[in-house]
C-alpha cells in the first residue's frame, strides 16, 4: 500500500506539472525596475525637514526641461506623502529652502541608456540651486543603473554636510538617498503614470532607514 500511494502521488504530482500553465512572459517587463542605494554612514533620524521643488527635472542629451503638468504635480505629491508618513516636514517657501536639512530632486529620463557614476559630479541641477556657493552633488557610494526608455530618479541630499570649499569656494553636496525606477514606456500615459507612482511607493518601501524614528 505504501508502494502504491508512492506511486500515485508522482503520477498525480506529473498531471499538475503538465497542467500548469507556462509564465505569461508578457508580464515580465510590466513593472518597472526599483533601485536603491543609500550612504551606510548616515543616520537618517537625524533630519526633521526638506525642501523638494513643484516640478520634475527631464533630462535629454540636448537640453533639460521641466516638467510641471497634472502628472508631475502627482508624481511629486506621491513624494511628498511618502516623506511625510515617515515624519519629515516639507518646506514649501522657496526663499526658506537653504534652511532644510535635505533636498529631494526628482528626474526623469526616457531614453535607452546605462549609467554608472560616484565620487563627484556636476549634478543635474544648478550648483547655485540650493543657495549659497555649494557645487554640485556627490555620491559617497557607486551607483549603477541602467533603464531601456524611462527612468524617474529620486535623490535626497544632505543640505547640512558641506564639503571642503574648493578653489573657488563652492562646497559639494552629499547624495545620502538614491532611487530610480526604471522600464519600459508604454504610449499610454494612464499606465506609465501608474507604473511610476508604483515605482515611488515601491522605492520608499524597500528603503526601511527612512524615518525620524530611525
Amino acid at each position: 500500500m505504501k508502494k502504491k500511494s508512492l506511486l500515485l502521488a508522482g503520477i498525480a504530482a506529473l498531471l499538475l506539472t503538465a497542467c500548469e500553465k507556462d509564465p505569461d512572459m508578457g508580464q515580465l517587463d510590466v513593472n518597472l525596475v526599483v533601485y536603491t542605494d543609500y550612504d551606510t554612514s548616515v543616520d537618517f533620524g537625524k533630519y526633521t525637514t526638506y525642501y523638494m521643488p513643484d516640478s520634475i527635472l527631464e533630462t535629454g542629451n540636448v537640453h533639460v526641461s521641466y516638467w510641471t503638468d497634472a502628472n508631475a504635480k502627482a508624481l511629486v505629491d506621491e513624494v511628498e506623502n511618502q516623506m511625510d508618513r515617515l515624519g519629515y516636514t516639507r518646506i514649501t517657501d522657496s526663499a526658506l529652502k537653504a534652511t532644510a536639512d535635505v533636498g529631494v530632486q526628482l528626474s526623469y529620463m526616457a531614453q535607452a541608456n546605462t549609467v554608472i557614476t560616484g565620487g563627484y559630479w556636476s549634478g543635474w541641477w544648478d550648483p547655485f540651486y540650493w543657495g549659497g556657493y555649494w557645487g554640485g552633488w556627490y555620491y559617497p557610494y557607486p551607483v549603477v543603473y541602467s533603464y531601456d526608455t524611462q527612468a524617474l530618479i529620486i535623490e535626497m541630499a544632505d543640505l547640512t554636510a558641506r564639503g571642503e570649499g574648493g578653489d573657488d569656494g563652492q562646497h559639494s553636496i552629499p547624495v545620502v538617498w538614491y532611487a530610480s525606477a526604471s522600464g519600459f514606456q508604454f504610449d499610454n500615459h494612464r499606465v506609465n503614470m501608474q507604473l511610476l507612482t508604483e515605482g515611488v511607493d515601491q522605492a520608499f518601501s524597500q528603503s526601511t532607514y527612512l524615518g525620524t524614528d530611525k
